[in-house]
């Protein structure tokens, strides 16, 4: 294998994932086996994206993603007439992110907050929230209590 152009375009984790799954479907249809070790790569990256917090977690389900949606992510985040243009690495890191407030949305951009008010921001979050969808809070991450039984005490010897 000859390595024609290294690091020709960045990829998402969406991007990713559609590649192996379409692998997939060709390498079963040719009836075509492949080598171990791919297999295993192929087989723990789908693993990765569909366990918590990746938000293609639930892709199977939801389908969230998908190649308008990314257009539609870009799109609106153009429109929204932002002081400052997202980078390309930015784009990517909100894409493979999908950040559901401010301070997650922090790690995708740099210098935000010098370079957006706190209601750009928000706006942001809400625009990548209604394309790609809202993650749905885990049980008991509402604010709720922990039970006096689970908790670390003292007492029952934790």
């Amino acid at each position: 294998m000859k390595i024609l152009e290294s690091q020709n375009a960045l990829l998402s984790n969406y991007e990713v994932y559609e590649h192996i799954l379409d692998q997939r479907k060709r390498n079963k249809a040719r009836n075509r086996r492949v080598p171990g070790n791919v297999h295993h790569v192929m087989t723990e990256v789908i693993s990765y994206l569909h366990e918590k917090p990746s938000p293609l977690e639930k892709q199977e389900e939801t389908k969230n993603y998908s190649p308008a949606a990314i257009s539609k992510l870009l799109e609106k985040l153009r429109e929204a007439n932002l002081p400052s243009e997202l980078t390309k690495g930015e784009l990517l890191s909100v894409l493979n992110l999908r950040p559901s407030s401010s301070a997650l949305l922090s790690t995708a951009i740099e210098d935000m907050e010098e370079r957006f008010s706190e209601d750009e921001q928000n706006k942001i979050v809400d625009i990548i929230g209604e394309v790609l969808g809202r993650e749905e809070p885990a049980e008991g991450e509402e604010g709720e209590e922990m039970d006096a039984e689970a908790a670390p005490s003292v007492e029952n010897g934790y």
